[in-house]
């Protein structure tokens, strides 16, 4: 396995495009690949509500790990066309991650385990939709269909800045296309030695239908610190 995904939205590292009108599956592609050289550690928080909830990962090649403040921890497997999420117990082993658990809320916030980890970037069969301005920036809008049948999600749409290569905003609808969560990155940073880039803060958006309108029921921010070295004192595998 060499590609990965450094998401979630937290990790998600990438490399600038530069093709005019690149193939949206190379595009999302590039987003899961250009985290395969990247080796950090990265300590946040989900904030919202009155309540900030810690939260760290490490990413070693094609492994990503989760720490949560109330220490559980899950894993991510990555390859070139597939992300295994694998619970991770006290004793180090580790089991497949629930699907039923992927919709859940973690520990009280308004953030599900589908939301950080944005497992939809392994959807396959990427549909290129054109360009649009999203969330201040020229972008391309691509459109992603789930086929595993898992989680909340059915239809995804990632807005790819143009100048990072990075997803840059995010909606994410159910099977009856009503629009749950929208992602909009509001800063990003570059990495140590500038081998990409990674979000430094991230607005989720929960939605609602207020009579047909689809307006924000709640505000939830994914925030991490300056990006760590390995051996800095990062997540611990």
């Amino acid at each position: 396995m060499k590609a990965f995904l450094a998401s979630a939205f937290l990790a998600a590292a990438v490399a600038p495009l530069h093709a005019q009108a690149p193939d949206a599956n190379q595009m999302i592609k590039s987003i899961r690949l250009s985290a395969t050289l990247q080796d950090f550690d990265l300590d946040g928080s989900i904030r919202g509500g009155g309540k900030k909830f810690p939260i760290s990962l490490y990413v070693r090649e094609e492994n990503m790990q989760f720490n949560l403040g109330n220490g559980e921890r899950f894993h991510i497997r990555l390859g070139d066309e597939k992300a295994d999420l694998l619970t991770v117990a006290e004793n180090g082993k580790t089991t497949a991650f629930p699907s039923k658990k992927l919709a859940e809320p973690i520990s009280g916030t308004d953030v599900s385990y589908e939301d950080l980890t944005l497992r939809f970037l392994y959807w396959p069969n990427a549909k290129l939709e054109g360009e649009e301005n999203a969330n201040g920036a020229q972008c391309y809008k691509i459109r992603l269909d789930n086929n595993t049948g898992q989680g909340a999600f059915k239809v995804v749409y990632v807005w790819v800045h143009k100048k990072y290569g990075a997803f840059w905003q995010v909606r994410a609808h159910d099977k009856q296309g009503k629009p749950l969560k929208e992602f909009l990155v509001n800063k990003v940073m570059q990495l140590p030695g500038g081998k990409g880039w990674t979000v430094e803060s991230m607005r989720v958006n929960t939605l609602e239908d207020r009579g047909g309108e689809y307006r924000t029921k709640s505000v939830t921010y994914i925030e991490f610190d300056k990006p760590k070295k390995r051996g800095t004192g990062g997540g611990k595998r």
